[in-house]
This record gives C-alpha cells, sequence and structure tokens, in this order.
C-alpha cells in the first residue's frame, strides 16, 4: 500500500512542479486578453472571475476589475440573487426560446446576464472576490461605492439574506441547490 503524501509535502511538490510556471505565464496571458472564460465563451462568469480576479488585477487597470465586480451587482435580481455571467447584449440571443432567458438591466443596457438554476454558488462567488478585491487592493471604500442605488456592502448583504431566505436547508444547515444530474432526471 502506498503511504499517503503530506499536505506539506503535496504543497512542495505542486509549487517546485517546473511546470507551474509555464501555467502561471499562460493564466497571465489569457486574462490579459479579456475577462472571459476562453476561446468559444463570450461571457463572464463570476465563479471564473472569482477564481482568477488576482491575476487580473496584476494586467488590467483597476477600474476594469471594479466595473466586473460591479456588473455582476447591476443585474442583481429584485430578491437578492446574483447572476451567473453576462455577455454583450450584441451577442446574446435573446430570441432563442430554448436558450438563455437573459436578464436586462436598465443600469447597464450594454449587457445582458443570465443565471444557471442548476448552480448556487453565484452568490458566495461574487462576494469571494469582492473579497479578493479588496484584500489585494487594500480599497476597503469600494464597499462603499454605489451600485445602481445600493451600496456595494448592502449588496453583498442582499445576497446573503437570499441565500438564508431561499436556498437554506434549515434541517441539515447547508444552502440547497440542484445538480445537473438531479436536472436530467426530472
Amino acid at each position: 500500500m502506498k503511504k499517503r503524501q503530506s499536505s506539506e509535502s503535496y504543497k512542495k511538490n505542486i509549487l517546485e512542479d517546473p511546470l507551474m510556471d509555464q501555467v502561471h505565464r499562460m493564466a497571465y496571458k489569457t486574462v490579459s486578453t479579456g475577462l472571459n472564460a476562453g476561446d468559444g465563451y463570450g461571457e463572464v462568469w463570476i465563479r471564473d472571475f472569482n477564481t482568477f480576479i488576482q491575476v487580473a488585477m496584476d494586467v488590467m487597470p483597476d477600474k476594469n476589475v471594479q466595473d466586473c465586480l460591479n456588473t455582476f451587482f447591476h443585474f442583481q435580481g429584485a430578491e437578492g440573487d446574483i447572476v451567473d455571467g453576462y455577455i454583450d447584449i450584441r451577442k446574446a440571443d435573446l430570441n432563442n426560446v430554448g436558450g438563455y432567458k437573459y436578464r436586462l438591466s436598465k443600469t447597464c443596457p450594454q449587457f445582458a446576464a443570465h443565471k444557471n438554476t442548476v448552480e448556487t454558488d453565484h452568490e458566495t462567488s461574487l462576494i469571494q472576490a469582492v473579497y479578493q478585491y479588496i484584500r489585494k487592493s487594500g480599497n476597503t471604500d469600494y464597499l462603499k461605492s454605489v451600485v445602481a442605488g445600493k451600496t456595494v456592502e448592502e449588496r453583498m448583504e442582499w445576497a446573503l439574506r437570499y441565500l438564508m431566505e431561499h436556498k437554506y436547508n434549515q434541517e441539515y444547515g447547508l444552502i440547497t441547490g440542484a445538480t445537473t444530474a438531479a436536472c436530467l432526471r426530472m
């Protein structure tokens, strides 16, 4: 039986892997070309942005990073929910009956957004992205900036309230959500 590697030695092996430098360069190159998820995707997805926001902060102006965060808040739903992604409205197929049900915003008319109801990490991904932005930039004033009539801080609280009121399972103490497999069984 193979001995299990300790977390410290596992971490050391990853950090010393020569491919990590290549992965790092590739990540910076990819993010420097835009915030969408890559070739074939026009959308900016919140979970992806949360993953690479720190790289984005290294390769683009602060205003671009804030604009991306703010765009998700512009599309916040009436109950506080956060969309999964947004796309340039000129690239959105607004009339595709079987496609995304786009959400439009009077305060951000250049984009169309959508919420994938299968996933439940949009709200937490945006809050984590804001945390990473503030931690790296030191810009705590961002929380007081106003997006469509509410501060970022108020919008984050609203998103958490949405989760607690609409997605929280009292019995298990967990946020509930479907999976792709569950949707396929319906």
